[in-house]
């Protein structure tokens, strides 16, 4: 199983491989932890996905949302009892787990999650509502996240049978990406802890896992997995796609640029995206207002784009619409997936790197271009435009294809020519190939030679 799983890309170790090949995870999703779903709501979703392209989801083992159940066996009204489980809730895991795996959509699954024990006065964790812990043992929720540190035994004792049990359940799976904490606060020594039990429970296997862990500030997660390598195999930069933890426009992509260089220096790792931030506006007749900590929609799937041609390994817009979080599985996501989908049947994106020097007469936000030189060059629009490329090989001609994305079609394709600029006792100084967009909305040209 270790051949065909999920695992960094042999040949450009800022990539996924699945199955032996390549692959760029793109997805989108109406629920973060979709596990909870059951039956023919899950599929139809998954069916949706699959069918614009899509390869990949979130799923954080929560708890926190109507119709979601307990892992543990609850004996009485709001007691549970922590040394039994609840059926349902693992039966839905594993429902979860081979209708992904089927379809061969990539799972990125988070551990622990915080946010869930907002609802502390009712949670099973709560020794108030469980006939194990001693109330005097776990005081608050804060607390829970705290037992390592604090050598908590008697509930660390809990938190690792309930995860033994989980990873009895998930390392049977060869599609799954490990997130230790969502926007952790919890601490690096909390994270730590339970990114070693995974490996050691590989090791028995003689198997291999990725890690990662993801903290409420994408340098903070950068700094962490590149110090603890041994521990963490990728890095998720989720929190750089939204307005109030993360940067919008050209300075999303300056600070996308700022990290893809630090971690090429300290050794290539994928970066992921599972969540992309950005939602619709909510409009009355006078008062227009959004979630300013996520952002717009717009922003959104100009993130998505800029992430693909930023080098990223995974994309992926999170929660759906009435969350005011993210764009779920709406239409202009599916339109996005779709069209990604469409250029990765023409470019080859692994052999391919972030460069913007290849763009002139570029305004800010106007043109972002990956490339191999030499043999493929794509430049995303996120808008209608115009830049000079300067494709740096001789040659006079070349193929030239345009994709709109938002009608997720090709136009015909087109011969151009390379003007050169030359100089004395030079044979060639600067090529250029003027493009400019067809029509209004987003575009990608895709060149070759």
């Amino acid at each position: 199983m270790d051949v065909d799983k999920i695992k960094i890309y042999e040949e450009n170790h800022s990539y996924w491989q699945y199955k032996g090949k390549p692959i760029l995870l793109r997805g989108a999703s109406d629920e973060d932890n979709l596990f909870q779903w059951t039956d023919e709501t899950l599929i139809e979703h998954l069916d949706l996905l699959l069918s614009v392209g899509g390869n990949y989801v979130r799923n954080t083992m929560s708890d926190r949302d109507p119709g979601n159940v307990y892992a543990f066996k609850q004996i009485n009204d709001n007691l549970y009892d922590l040394n039994q489980w609840n059926d349902e809730y693992w039966q839905r895991l594993e429902f979860f787990l081979k209708e992904t795996k089927s379809r061969d959509i990539i799972i990125q699954l988070t551990l622990w999650d915080q946010h869930d024990l907002n609802a502390w006065a009712t949670h099973p964790w709560n020794p108030k509502c469980n006939v194990n812990i001693d109330e005097r043992t776990l005081q608050n929720s804060d607390a829970f996240f705290q037992t390592v540190t604090t050598g908590n035994t008697e509930v660390l004792n809990y938190q690792n049978q309930y995860i033994d049990k989980l990873l009895s359940m998930t390392l049977e799976y060869d599609h799954i990406l490990y997130n230790i904490n969502n926007e952790s606060w919890a601490g690096i020594d909390w994270e730590n802890y339970w990114a070693k039990k995974i490996h050691a429970a590989v090791d028995e296997r003689n198997e291999s896992v990725e890690i990662t862990t993801m903290h409420m500030y994408p340098a903070s997660s950068v700094r962490a997995c590149l110090h603890y390598r041994n521990l963490y195999s990728f890095i998720d930069i989720s929190q750089i796609n939204q307005d109030s933890k993360g940067q919008k426009g050209q300075r999303h992509w300056d600070e996308l640029m700022r990290y893809r260089n630090v971690v090429q220096t300290a050794g290539l790792m994928p970066l992921n995206n599972e969540k992309i931030y950005g939602s619709q506006a909510n409009i009355s007749p006078k008062i227009v207002t959004y979630n300013t900590s996520a952002g717009l929609k717009k922003e959104a799937i100009q993130r998505f784009w800029r992430d693909v041609f930023g080098g990223c390994a995974s994309v992926r817009f999170h929660r759906p619409t009435d969350a005011f979080w993210g764009i779920g599985l709406s239409e202009e996501a599916m339109a996005s997936i779709k069209s990604l989908t469409l250029l990765l049947e023409q470019l080859d994106v692994f052999q391919c790197t972030p460069n913007n020097g290849l763009l002139n007469d570029r305004n800010e936000n106007e043109a972002y271009c990956m490339a191999n030189i030499g043999d493929q060059y794509a430049v995303y629009f996120p808008e209608d435009g115009s830049v000079e490329l300067d494709h740096w090989i001789y040659g006079e001609s070349m193929n030239l294809m345009w994709l709109n994305i938002d009608e997720q079609k090709w136009l015909e394709a087109e011969s151009v020519k390379v003007e050169w600029e030359t100089v004395e006792h030079e044979y060639k100084f600067k090529g250029r190939v003027r493009l400019t967009t067809p029509g209004s909305g987003s575009w990608v040209a895709l060149l070759s030679m």
